[in-house]
């Protein structure tokens, strides 16, 4: 495993794909936004208004904050050819990252330095912190299964069927109400399985896991055409997920935790060539901030793509690496985005995983733990 301290001259240089993000010009380059109603246009409603509907009940006559800063950004750590996900603080600051290519969870350090956490989850993935401290990962496997582990890494519980006695397939990622504890999680099944998705609910680590959307889909959005990461709005009464194989954000109204309803569709991502397939490149993880801003791993790019509480576009950033899969908001102000990425251009050659820091005076992450 090699490790490189953090400096930011040893950030890598953009691919030319990362910089050339199809309609997002030069202020996705330079990660700069334009104020809303002037050069930066307004995401297009459809004939059915579903991107304006997304949110139009809770409008209160804000506007989306401030304009994107340009981000400072640096290499935090540098690895082998290792599966990289899972970004997520502990209430220690201590930064974690999911080596979904083999069994390690692994630690971040500041420093540039990496250490094992536990190597109890096959090809782990999306990953959560309880108030607690304990923590619950999502499992690829195989088998698949939402894992429980205590704070040193050891497991409580493996759950591997749901309540419809069904296995798991391939558990992706996993978003956690800070307020009840009750965790939401994807399964998409195998990547590239071509399977109907299914959207899970945890009330909490010893009870059932119970099916709210299953493979028959939902109102008028259909089937889950693999269901990535998900995180929930601020005030906690929508869950936003990314469906990867349609490059758009899915809302779900919460009326109360554990009953996503009226799925909408939120935003479609730019199309452009992923670096890794020979597809279009996917939404992957997502993170808000206080503000509402929901920022997005476009997976097959180096670039976040940041929408705001309308699914409005304000621009995208850059992460000076050619593919991007997860991230977590941390340091003191919650003013600094982690993100995990591949040096490589594709998933027979992945490259190096690296860890990037991308500083953004005047955001503030919204904090996942209570």
């Amino acid at each position: 495993m090699r490790i490189a301290r953090s400096r930011e001259d040893r950030a890598p240089s953009p691919s030319r794909r990362s910089l050339l993000g199809a309609s997002a010009g030069l202020g996705a380059v330079l990660g700069v936004a334009s104020p809303l109603g002037l050069s930066q246009s307004w995401a297009a409603p459809s004939p059915t208004g579903e991107r304006a509907s997304a949110a139009a009940a809770d409008d209160d006559g804000r506007d989306s904050g401030p304009l994107l800063p340009v981000p400072l950004v640096d290499e935090v750590a540098r690895m082998g050819p290792h599966g990289c996900e899972g970004m997520v603080f502990d209430a220690a600051g201590r930064l974690f990252m999911s080596n979904t290519q083999g069994t390690e969870i692994l630690l971040i350090g500041m420093d540039g330095a990496v250490s094992e956490w536990t190597r109890a989850v096959r090809a782990p993935n999306g990953h959560k912190v309880l108030a607690d401290g304990t923590h619950l990962v999502a499992q690829m496997g195989p088998p698949g299964a939402l894992v429980w582990l205590d704070a040193d890494g050891t497991v409580l519980r493996v759950i591997d069927r749901d309540d419809r006695g069904r296995a798991l397939r391939a558990a992706n990622d996993v978003a956690v109400d800070p307020r009840t504890g009750g965790a939401y999680v994807t399964d998409p099944g195998p990547f590239a399985g071509g399977l109907p998705g299914r959207l899970y609910y945890l009330p909490h680590p010893r009870a059932e896991l119970i099916t709210v959307v299953d493979e028959e889909g939902e109102g008028d959005v259909g089937v889950l055409d693999y269901p990535n990461g998900l995180a929930l709005t601020p005030d906690r009464r929508a869950l936003l997920v990314s469906e990867s194989g349609r490059n758009r954000i899915i809302r779900f109204a919460l009326p109360e935790p554990g009953r996503p309803m009226d799925p909408r569709v939120f935003a479609r991502l730019p199309s452009q060539p992923n670096t890794w397939t020979s597809g279009e490149a996917q939404p992957d993880g997502l993170a808000f901030d206080t503000e509402g801003r929901l920022f997005v791993a476009h997976f097959g790019t180096g670039l976040v793509r940041v929408r705001d509480r309308y699914g409005r576009d304000l621009g995208s950033l850059d992460s000076r690496t050619p593919c991007i899969t997860n991230f977590a908001f941390g340091g003191p102000d919650m003013d600094q985005l982690f993100v995990t990425a591949h040096l490589g251009t594709s998933l027979s050659d992945p490259g190096p995983a690296v860890v990037m820091r991308m500083r953004l005076p005047g955001i503030e992450g919204l904090r996942l733990l209570p």
